[in-house]
C-alpha cells in the first residue's frame, strides 16, 4: 500500500468522526441553549461551559489535519491522525451530551422521586 493511500485512509478514519462531532455540536447545542434560556443562571458549570464554547469543536477537524501535515515521523503520523479524530470526537460527544442533558436528567429524577 502506498504511503499516501495509507495516510488518506487514516485521515478518513480520523476526520469523519471529528466532522460529525463538530456538526452535531452546531446542530444540537443552539437548540439546547434556547430550551434552557429561562433557567440559564441555574445551570451547572459544565453546561454553561459547553453553551459558551461549543463553537470550538471546529478545531478538532483542524487539529486532525494539522497532525497529518505537520507530524515529523511519517510512519507514526497516520495512526495519530486516526486516534486523535476518534478519541477526540468521542470525548467531545460524551462530555457535550453529559453537560447538555444532565440538567434534564436531574429534573426527570426529581420528578420521578417526588411521586
Amino acid at each position: 500500500m502506498d504511503v499516501r493511500r495509507k495516510d488518506a485512509l487514516f485521515l478518513a478514519i480520523g476526520l469523519v468522526p471529528a466532522l460529525f462531532a463538530a456538526a452535531a455540536a452546531f446542530l444540537l447545542v443552539p437548540d439546547s441553549i434556547v430550551a434552557y434560556a429561562p433557567v440559564a443562571e441555574q445551570l451547572p458549570v459544565q453546561t454553561r461551559f459547553v453553551f459558551s464554547s461549543y463553537y470550538l469543536c471546529v478545531l478538532l477537524p483542524v487539529l486532525v489535519c494539522c497532525i497529518l501535515y505537520f507530524w515529523r515521523n511519517p510512519s507514526k503520523r497516520g495512526p495519530w491522525v486516526a486516534a486523535m479524530g476518534v478519541v477526540g470526537s468521542a470525548a467531545v460527544l460524551a462530555f457535550g451530551w453529559w453537560a447538555v442533558y444532565q440538567p434534564e436528567l436531574i429534573l426527570q429524577i426529581i420528578k420521578h422521586g417526588s411521586r
